[in-house]
């Protein structure tokens, strides 16, 4: 059968289809053949980062979309990126995406997916009154995510995605560029080799290999002849569905090889070395955690071996090298991630039973909740959790390493509790990554590593603002009163002293209600000594503060024994009915003895 429809590559597909995912497959209504018309859509996401398994026609305007698992890892699935073409002029469309591997996620909040066409290349968040995120019984009772859409060209191609992709094609072109700008204080080398034969990189920012100098010659710098050489070691996208995670390192990069002051007491201080891709075959095969072999990276540190592993062995030969020379010490290994379940930014860290180890270990966060916005300190956790023994922070440090997890949210943050939801863009996790680096050069300028910045003085500084400017003293003719001859004068008498008089006979306030016209009609109380009520002939006593009415009106006449209706003549009489005696029952009602009939408890 032949079809008609014009379909181009995706933007970074490099010609090669993944494993799973739907290659240009026009979904066509149950029983018809034949040639396809517009509007019978066609998904793609055989392309780099792509990542859809299946699709369903389930009426014109719905279709049920099912996200591919990871290679070998069935249970992870929440990473979506296709495309749709061959639409039709205005087509409203549902798509429902009803497989993901985790419920609780920020979808049910305020999170929306990505779209965006040919024409329009920027990335746009769909609105949130489009999206839905609810439980359906249709469905086996999952939770899906809903997407109403409108298609209003015919020649574009639109792509959906859970987030902004970053691809490896896109991070090997950045790289190339920032490697000719930071030639002069930066390597670039490869480590190791994935599976599919795709490079792991290393950046080296510093001089690692420190030269030998001789001890008069340091201290004639005033540094002491025993000082290391300080290390910081970044790792980025472990997983494959954490793009935020590159964003971050690009930033973070890009701020290192600026012409900024701290960027460049950074480069000359410490030695910084940057991994930023450990898992490029999940990244390109659209994956959620695993790589090619379904091995999850950041729980396998502690097992790692060369055939399955070999970024992880590579890793961990450098840290070897750096910890086994004399002249350098490893200070810091950050680990940078996303989060699907929290907003804003945190780490986790680990957990020491020293109460100084811990403290001194807690000191990085505290800088960096300085410098990031959307700080989230009641998202940071310290554990010894034993089910991330295989991660990196808790396999990699040994002694005095200190080993975070950066986590950056996939939706958004609120800079206040209540505040609106603000979507993360790339350039807000730009400056995540700048804010790192900011953040690293206040702790090593704290502890003394990195000089203060040139030109400042906190000493002056502080001189600066305690000192108060004086105002000019204009000379003029002082008055008596201000003179200094004025306190030997004798003090003046302003008035006689005041006759001694007893006082003035106190006089009776006039009558409150006379102020108020409508408050003389009220009757003056009586106050009447004896026990006695007074006699009330049917009409209230009004007092300020107490009423007193005759109810003679409402009290009616005891019906006869008998229970028959009284008569006139005992109706107008006014006996008084006699009170009604109690029961005490004697032992409580069984079940025969209720009233059987509904009530409305």
């Amino acid at each position: 059968m032949a079809c008609w429809i014009i379909i181009t590559d995706s933007e970074e597909s490099d010609g090669e289809g993944g494993l799973g995912n739907l290659n240009r497959l026009i979904v066509r209504p149950p029983g018809h053949s034949g040639k396809a018309k517009r509007g019978h859509l066609c998904f793609d996401a055989a392309f780099e980062c792509g990542n859809l398994g299946r699709a369903d026609h389930i009426t014109e305007l719905e279709y049920d979309l099912f996200i591919r698992p990871d290679t070998c890892r069935p249970r992870s699935r929440f990473w979506f990126n296709f495309t749709v073409e061959n639409v039709k002029q205005d087509q409203r469309v549902i798509f429902n995406i009803v497989n993901l591997g985790k419920e609780n996620n920020l979808f049910n909040e305020n999170m929306t997916p990505l779209v965006r066409s040919t024409s329009r290349p920027k990335w746009q968040r769909i609105p949130r009154r489009l999206i839905f995120y609810h439980r359906s019984l249709v469905h086996r009772g999952r939770k899906i995510l809903s997407l109403a859409f409108g298609f209003d060209k015919e020649e574009d191609v639109y792509q959906f995605a859970a987030a902004a992709p970053y691809s490896y094609s896109r991070l090997q072109k950045h790289l190339n560029i920032w490697e000719k700008r930071a030639q002069t204080f930066a390597t670039r080398e490869s480590i190791a080799q994935t599976t599919q034969k795709r490079r792991i990189d290393l950046i080296t920012i510093g001089n690692l290999i420190p030269k030998e100098e001789s001890k008069e010659e340091l201290v004639a710098k005033g540094k002491p002849s025993e000082t290391k050489k300080r290390v910081v070691v970044v790792l980025a996208r472990v997983h494959g569905g954490e793009q935020p995670s590159s964003y971050i390192c690009q930033g973070f990069l890009d701020y290192i090889a600026s012409s900024s002051e701290k960027a460049m007491a950074l480069r000359n201080g410490i030695v910084i070395q940057v991994v930023p891709m450990l898992n490029p075959d999940g990244v390109f095969l659209g994956n959620q955690r695993s790589d090619l072999l379904g091995s999850d990276l950041n729980r396998s540190w502690n097992k790692a071996t060369s055939y399955a592993h070999p970024a992880l062995i590579a890793v961990n030969d450098q840290l070897k090298k750096i910890t086994a020379e004399k002249a350098l010490q490893l200070d810091f290994i950050i680990d940078i991630h996303s989060d699907i379940s929290h907003e804003g930014v945190f780490v986790r860290g680990n957990s020491y039973d020293d109460v100084y180890r811990f403290e001194r270990h807690a000191v990085l966060p505290k800088f960096l909740g300085m410098r990031v916005e959307a700080w989230k300190p009641e998202s940071c956790l310290y554990n010894a959790d034993p089910l991330a023994m295989g991660s990196a922070r808790r396999s990699l440090p040994t002694g005095t390493i200190d080993s975070y997890t950066l986590l950056a949210s996939l939706g958004g943050r609120r800079l206040t509790p209540r505040g609106p939801f603000l979507h993360y863009t790339e350039d807000a996790y730009f400056k995540i990554g700048r804010s790192l680096a900011k953040a690293l050069c206040d702790y090593y300028r704290h502890v003394g590593v990195i000089p203060p910045r040139e030109g400042t003085n906190i000493k002056k500084k502080e001189s600066r603002r305690r000192r108060r400017r004086k105002r000019p003293i204009n000379e003029r003719e002082r008055s008596p009163s201000s003179s200094p001859e004025r306190r030997v004068l004798v003090a003046r008498m302003l008035s006689p002293p005041l006759p001694a008089r007893s006082p003035p006979a106190l006089r009776a306030l006039p009558v409150r209600t006379a102020r108020n016209a409508g408050l003389r009609a009220r009757p003056r109380t009586v106050h009447i000594v004896e026990s006695n009520l007074p006699i009330i002939t049917g009409k209230a006593v009004r007092t300020p503060r107490l009423a007193v009415v005759d109810l003679s009106a409402y009290i009616r006449t005891p019906a006869a024994a008998c229970g028959r209706r009284r008569t006139g003549a005992s109706a107008a009489s006014g006996a008084v009915r006699a009170p009604r005696p109690t029961r005490t029952r004697a032992r409580p009602l069984t079940s025969d003895e209720y009233d059987t009939h509904d009530s409305d408890s």
